[in-house]
This record gives C-alpha cells, sequence and structure tokens, in this order.
C-alpha cells in the first residue's frame, strides 16, 4: 500500500470515530446519598445569606416620664359635738308597758336613765309631765341627786290608775336648772313614757268609796271637801250631803241635796257636773262656815242616788274626819 493511500485510511477511520463519539455520551457518573445531601446544602447555603454571628439589638425607646398624678383629698367630716343635756333610756325599773292596775289603784313609776351628754345633772334638774294621760302624777319630780356623764340615775314619780278601765299612756321629759326640756333619742329631744292598762272588777250594784281632802275657800267661806269614786257598776245622779260637829253636836251644813254636786278638782267650788261614772273620781264640797271649829271631829253623812233629785237606786255611807 502506497504512503497516501495509508493516509486516507487513517483519516476515515478518525472521521468515523468522531462521529460515533457526538451521537453516544458519555453516561454521568452516580452520586451516592450523602453526596446528594452535600450538594443540596451546598446550593441552599449559596442561595441564602449566611446568618450573622451577632444578632443586632433593637432600637432602645425611650419611656415618656409623666408627673406624679395630684392626690385627691377627701373632706373627713368633724364628730358631731356632744349636747350639754342629752339622756339615754337604759330600761323600766318598774312598771312594764302595759302592766295592769285595778282601778284607783296607786303605783311608783321608775325609768333607769343615763347621762349622755356633756353637763352634769344636778339637784336642780327635774323629771317632768309632757303629755298623754298624767294619771294624777305630780306636774315634775326632782331628781334628788347629781348625775355626771356617763352616769345612771333611776328617777321615780308616784301614779294613780284611772277610774275608768282602758289603756293609758303618760310622756314624760326632763327638765334643767334653767328651764330646758330635753329627753331621749339621736337628737335628744324624745319623751320617755309610762303604759298602764287600769282594769276593773267592780260588782254591778251602786257602790262608792269616800275620804276628807281638804279645806279651802269659796266666796269668803270655808268648804270641806271630800275625794268621791264610784266603785259600783251603775252612775250617781244625785246627792243629799250632812256634816255635824261631833264636839259640839252642831250640824255644820245640810242636810241638804244637790243634783250638780260632783267637782272636777279638790279646789272647785260648787256647783259642779251632773253624773258621776262607774270607775270614775270626783269630789264634793259643802261650807262649813267662816269659822269653822278647827281640830274638831266631824261627820259626814253622804248619800248618792242613781236618779236626780235622790231617786232611784241610794247608797248611804258615813266617814269621821277631824277639821283642820
Amino acid at each position: 500500500m502506497s504512503r497516501l493511500a495509508g493516509m486516507s485510511l487513517l483519516a476515515g477511520v478518525l472521521l468515523i470515530a468522531a462521529c460515533n463519539l457526538r451521537q453516544a455520551p458519555a453516561p454521568s457518573p452516580t452520586l451516592s446519598q450523602d453526596q446528594v445531601i452535600a450538594t443540596a446544602v451546598e446550593a441552599t447555603s449559596q442561595a441564602m445569606p449566611a446568618a450573622p454571628t451577632d444578632t443586632p439589638k433593637p432600637p432602645e425607646v425611650a419611656t415618656p416620664t409623666f408627673p406624679p398624678p395630684t392626690p385627691t383629698l377627701t373632706a373627713v367630716p368633724s364628730a358631731t359635738p356632744l349636747p350639754c343635756n342629752k339622756a339615754e333610756f337604759v330600761t323600766d325599773v318598774t312598771v312594764p308597758d302595759g302592766a295592769d292596775f285595778q282601778v284607783f289603784d296607786t303605783f311608783t313609776k321608775t325609768w333607769r336613765l343615763r347621762n349622755v351628754g356633756t353637763c352634769t345633772w344636778t339637784t336642780g334638774y327635774r323629771v317632768v309631765f309632757d303629755r298623754g294621760d298624767q294619771m294624777l302624777a305630780p306636774d315634775s319630780v326632782a331628781l334628788g341627786s347629781s348625775v355626771p356623764p356617763g352616769s345612771t340615775i333611776d328617777v321615780s314619780v308616784p301614779m294613780e290608775a284611772p277610774g275608768t278601765p282602758g289603756t293609758y299612756k303618760g310622756y314624760w321629759k326632763l327638765r334643767d336648772a334653767g328651764g330646758v326640756l330635753f329627753g331621749v333619742g339621736a337628737a335628744g329631744t324624745v319623751a320617755f313614757w309610762v303604759e298602764i292598762d287600769s282594769i276593773s272588777s267592780l260588782p254591778p250594784g251602786p257602790n262608792f268609796d269616800v275620804t276628807f281632802q281638804n279645806m279651802h275657800t269659796c266666796g269668803g267661806l270655808q268648804y270641806s271637801t271630800f275625794w268621791v269614786g264610784d266603785s259600783g257598776g251603775t252612775s250617781f245622779e244625785s246627792a243629799q250631803i250632812e256634816v255635824k260637829d261631833l264636839d259640839t253636836s252642831v250640824v255644820l251644813y245640810g242636810p241638804l241635796h244637790s243634783n250638780t254636786p260632783f267637782l272636777g278638782t279638790a279646789n272647785d267650788c260648787p256647783p259642779g257636773a251632773t253624773s258621776i261614772g262607774p270607775g270614775s273620781v270626783y269630789f264634793i264640797a259643802v261650807s262649813i262656815g267662816a269659822s269653822p271649829p278647827h281640830g274638831h271631829d266631824a261627820r259626814l253623812t253622804l248619800k248618792l242616788c242613781t236618779a236626780d233629785n235622790l231617786g232611784g237606786d241610794c247608797v248611804t255611807k258615813t266617814l269621821e274626819f277631824v277639821l283642820p
């Protein structure tokens, strides 16, 4: 073979090899699992910026400073000053509310009071009737002893159950030496009281009780006065009266009768009321002259009748007494 032919053959072989190389590329190398993970981590690291080693602190925000709030002042009310005179009711020592008494029975009501004022109650202070039913009690009674603030005292008043059955209530207060009234309660102006039930077991027929009361003057003459209580179950409408001096056997009055003999008080002068009812108390007064025999024993003969002019049923009683 010639040199030229050999070179032509070599060129053809190289051309065929080059064509085969383009048609079948060499296979890619197979990667292991660790190589794949490493490749993914490297790709992620390249895609994301690297985190800074120190996290920057957020900028500081200045906290505003406010002035302290102005305190609110609450006014504290001052204590109400205690009055000079003020009482406090403690208890009923005697006669609780609603106590029963027979008509004409006498009793003593006693209250226990505390001095809650600032002034001492002196012996010039008194317990005084204020209103309601007085029940023949005196208008006022002295305390009897001094009572400094904070101390207690028992104050007592004598009374009598009224002659007409029913419920009776009387109100009382204290009075200082200057005449100022005061009592109990928040303001020291409330009255304290006594309340009773006057009851009767009187017989159904006519009856009465009589006692000597006093001597007083009417029209320049001396009058003998007698307390009369209807203790029966009927009214009296008329009276016959006689007064006799037992030392001289001289008749000082009567016997005379009257349809209006009944007086309201022991110092009234005749004439008076026309009748006296069951349980009622009245007075009868008769003249015994300008100069009665003082100190002499005397006798009253009193006849009361249930009708005028000594009519109806009559009851007669006698009473011996001393002319004052």
